[in-house]
């Protein structure tokens, strides 16, 4: 899936979904950080800062279960919509 799209297609966002239940049922917490970043992508590209924060909630969430470095960047985006505090002071 390209990272560069500045708004997906009703195609790719259905390929979005299926590969984020795919992700889900397979328990491949890595892969849904990777999807629900890029779900949280395309909806600040859109301008639906309500969607992309949902998005990047899912991603930090998942991130923080895996112990990935991702966390705090998707950390310090929540932070700067004042949706979450900051993971250090």
């Amino acid at each position: 899936m390209n990272a560069e799209w500045t708004q997906i297609s009703p195609q790719e966002a259905a390929a979005l979904h299926a590969a984020i239940l795919a992700a889900h049922a397979n328990h491949d917490l890595e892969r849904l950080v990777e999807l629900y970043a890029i779900a949280a992508d395309s909806k600040e590209r859109e301008g639906d800062v309500d969607a992309a924060c949902f998005f990047l909630t899912q991603a930090f969430v998942f991130a923080l279960e895996t112990g990935i470095s991702r966390a705090h960047e998707l950390n310090r985006r929540l932070v700067a919509y004042g949706r979450a505090w900051p993971l250090e002071p």
